[in-house]
């Protein structure tokens, strides 16, 4: 690009393409170099709705490329709230220039000390919002703030400022509409899972939009849940619920399940079949996972018990509910009976219970699983089912 409307124009294209942050910033920074510019650095920081991170930074460096780097929720990141652009984000300060080659004064920000040791001249920062309120941040909201930093010993020049501000500007709508993008597939994944998240996205969105499919089901309770809550103080009790739906989620998830939903003290999660691994893989896969929940809240210590009950068979997976207000779900026989099996534990003595559908597919039956016999689901008829050789903890 060698003119200002090359970049304005390359800029719309990359935002309709959403193309990545890196390829963004690295085509940004190479085009307005490109332009007469020496942009030796440059840092961008957005803040993110996610619920494992608050907020994410990419660095770029000319002639070494781009470092992206997330920051945790509860993360205290001293030297960022200490720095200049928090400073930004706080006081809705729109510009913030600092000529590095000049002597700095003692109160000045480390940032500085730290880029004029590094050889740098002349650094200036601009905070953009994205006019999108989100009271629980810093500032009030989302945006972008932004430093540019040169080596070059004449700094920046008022003219290449004059001229670098509103293509910033324009930068800024670019990640404002991948930060859209991003946190759009962060929540779906977060409160519909990953799977059933992307088929929103990609437009299951009408009420009965639904999918014809197999999997296996699994329906996790929390035993005791009821008296502990009710002896415990409310936020004693949500450490106590979460913590063990982290050891439920994580022995999920790194079996290739995915959550659908919580269900008050309960989890249903789906290990869909017919996606590349063969039944017998997802199965084992899914046993696997229910025994690795049950060895890690053991590791954990927690006071709550787990029961959990696995099935096999077709689902209807899609959109239910009303006009306004959807739930994606599954839905069919076989989803009842998972729900019916979990009462099961507590009857029968045992904390996994295996449908004989989901048994006939897993290997070496007989050396794993002990049938209970045939029993009755309510208002389903009967079903025989199996327990599961227990799992001992790990001794770490």
């Amino acid at each position: 690009m060698d003119s200002e409307t090359d970049l304005f124009a390359w800029l719309a294209e990359a935002s309709l393409r959403s193309l990545p942050l890196k390829e963004l910033v690295d085509g940004f920074c190479t085009g307005i170099n490109a332009l007469g510019f020496d942009i030796d650095r440059l840092m961008i920081a957005t803040a993110a709705l996610d619920p494992s991170i608050r907020a994410q930074s990419l660095t770029w460096e000319r002639g070494q490329g781009s470092f992206l780097a997330t920051f945790p929720h509860g993360e205290s990141n001293l030297a960022w709230r200490q720095g200049p652009l928090a400073m930004m984000i706080r006081t809705h300060t729109g510009v913030l220039r600092r000529r590095l080659a000049e002597p700095l004064a003692g109160d000045d920000y480390a940032l500085f000390a730290e880029l004029k040791e590094q050889g740098f001249t002349d650094w200036v920062a601009y905070a953009h919002l994205f006019y999108w309120q989100a009271d629980h941040m810093e500032g009030g909201g989302m945006g972008m703030v932004s430093a540019w930093s040169t080596r070059n010993p004449a700094g920046f020049s008022d003219e290449q400022l004059a001229f670098l501000r509103p293509r910033v500007r324009a930068l800024a709508a670019a990640v404002k509409s991948l930060v859209v993008i991003d946190s759009a597939c962060s929540i779906l994944s977060a409160y519909v899972g990953e799977d059933a998240g992307q088929r929103v996205l990609r437009g299951a969105v009408t009420r009965g939009s639904v999918t014809e499919t197999r999997a296996v089901l699994m329906f996790a309770d929390l035993t005791g849940f009821t008296r502990y809550s009710a002896e415990q103080p409310i936020d004693v009790t949500l450490e106590t619920l979460n913590r063990s739906f982290d050891c439920v989620g994580e022995a999920i998830e790194a079996e290739g399940g995915q959550i659908l939903k919580f269900i008050g003290d309960g989890v249903l999660a789906v290990f869909l079949l017919d996606q590349g691994d063969g039944d017998t893989t997802v199965a084992v896969k899914a046993v696997d996972a229910a025994s690795e929940a049950q060895r890690l809240l053991a590791i954990a210590k927690l006071p709550l018990g787990l029961d959990i009950a696995l099935h096999v068979g077709r689902v209807s997976y899609g959109n239910i509910g009303t006009a306004r207000r959807l739930d994606f779900t599954v839905i069919g026989r076989v989803v009842n009976e998972v729900a019916r099996m979990e009462p099961l534990c507590g009857q029968l003595g045992e904390s996994i219970l295996i449908s004989a559908d989901l048994a006939a597919l897993l290997p070496d039956k007989a050396k794993r699983l002990r049938s209970m016999g045939k029993q009755a689901l309510r208002g389903l008829g009967e079903m025989e089912v199996f327990g599961l050789s227990a799992v001992p903890p790990s001794a770490s």
